[in-house]
């Protein structure tokens, strides 16, 4: 087994350098300027650096004020962290890099920046796997989910390709559900949720079925308080920054999930992916949870998130981790479902804008940058919004099932659970409720037969 995980990761490395020495997007580039703009000493006033410049500056004619419109934490951890790398690039480079990328494609040295640029995300890729693998006990299924993950198609393209950070709260998410699992940490997941929420706010969904765990109060709040509290000791440094307040702290890309409403009136109206959150939410509360299926609430409230957001092509990576988990534990049975999936995602990668897809491969092959978009290469005039419904409609029906089938087997193991507790106690004379509200009377009174 050991010699068939160390075959798996050499190729799965392989395969990561490869696709980052040989690809670029633009999402790359500011990660690298974050770097350079810190380094010159621009720290509170980071998410004004823009905006104050001269409205004739020449870095304003190539990129928007609101370019830096992630979290602090994004910046100050992958900034500093390109900026040392890049070093031994020269300068030249590194400026044509920033202002001219397209008089750099076929340079070699093009090649080596962009590896060097996204070697960081590899630790927490491979921080993944190895999770993952600890997540099960018989050694066929931890090898089975080593190797889905190392050759998870989502992750080498929205890591190695895109050059997005998203592996890095998907890190967090899935190191803060390992501790609550097998360490029944809770705590410290939560400050784990916190700290992946300062990359992307995705994790926060995470912390109120995190925080249901335990049964007291008192620990739940404490759960709900360090995850917040972490978040916010990342972000109260920039509060006072007109820029941080108003490209960051709420970004468009954090409020997409409000625009799927149900009117009700001239200016009222019930905002769905909320409702169905705090409806969830209910349902955990009423319905204690277990450590077994603490993963399946987590994949739960993510899927709400995507039934009701219109998502970008990386966002994807978020679930993966939960897909590899539901495939072994299904014993592959709803493969069809991820494969579904993974469909409505690579058809949603074409629907966006050239840089995701043709571009790609421009370092080795400089003709592909600024062709057009696939389907236009193809001759084929779509209705990009209609053919986006559809796939978004089919994504939910498969969401649909994964939540109704979580939320069977958690009553089924609730209730299984419950009734080994009352048989126990039954043998005492002593029967008990099962699930809270619900199964009253499981043991019938003896009848009188006189």
């Amino acid at each position: 087994m050991t010699k068939k995980i160390l075959m798996v990761l050499t190729i799965g490395v392989l395969i990561r350098l490869f696709l980052a020495f040989s690809t670029f997007h633009s999402d790359v580039q500011p990660f690298y300027f974050a770097g350079e703009v810190i380094a010159k000493g621009n720290v509170l006033n980071f998410y004004d650096y823009l905006r104050n410049l001269p409205t004739h500056d020449p870095i304003l004619k190539i990129y928007p004020a609101n370019l830096f419109n992630y979290p602090p934490l994004v910046y100050f951890f992958l900034g500093p962290i390109s900026y040392l790398v890049s070093l031994p690039f020269s300068r030249d480079l590194l400026h044509g890099f920033i202002f001219n990328l397209p008089a750099l494609l076929g340079n070699i040295q093009l090649n080596f920046l962009l590896l060097i640029l996204k070697f960081p995300y590899l630790p927490f890729d491979l921080g993944i796997a190895a999770l993952l693998y600890k997540f099960f006990k018989d050694p066929k299924n931890k090898f089975l989910a080593f190797t889905l993950w190392m050759f998870n198609p989502i992750n080498l393209y929205a890591t190695y390709m895109m050059g997005q950070f998203d592996v890095i709260p998907t890190f967090l998410a899935v190191l803060a559900l390992f501790v609550a699992v097998k360490k029944e940490k809770y705590f410290l997941a939560a400050l784990f949720l916190g700290l992946g929420a300062s990359f992307k706010i995705f994790p926060f969904l995470f912390l109120v079925p995190l925080a249901l765990m335990k049964s007291k109060w008192l620990d739940r709040i404490k759960i709900l308080g360090i995850g917040t509290l972490t978040y916010l000791a990342t972000i109260l440094p920039f509060i006072n920054s007109h820029g941080f307040r108003a490209t960051a702290l709420l970004a468009g890309q954090t409020t997409k999930s409000l625009y799927a409403t149900l009117p009700i009136s001239g200016g009222e109206a019930i905002i769905f992916f909320p409702f169905f959150i705090l409806f969830t939410y209910i349902i955990f509360f009423f319905i204690k949870g277990t450590a077994d299926n603490l993963w399946q609430r987590f994949f739960m409230v993510i899927l709400l998130f995507f039934v009701f957001t219109h998502t970008h092509p990386q966002w994807f990576l978020w679930l993966t981790p939960f897909l590899v988990i539901d495939l072994i534990k299904s014993r592959f049975s709803h493969w069809p479902l991820t494969i579904t999936l993974f469909v409505v995602w690579l058809g949603q990668v074409t629907f966006f804008d050239p840089g995701l897809s043709v571009w790609l491969f421009s370092p080795i092959s400089p003709g592909l940058y600024g062709l057009p978009g696939i389907w236009t290469n193809l001759g084929i005039n779509l209705d990009i919004n209609f053919a986006r419904s559809i796939l978004q409609t089919v994504f939910v029906s498969v969401a649909a099932y994964f939540i109704y089938n979580s939320i069977q087997e958690d009553l089924a193991a609730r209730c299984e659970d419950e009734l080994n507790a009352d048989m126990s106690s039954s043998l005492k004379g002593k029967p008990r409720t099962l699930v809270r509200g619900g199964y009253h009377n499981y043991f019938p009174k003896k009848v009188d037969k006189k």
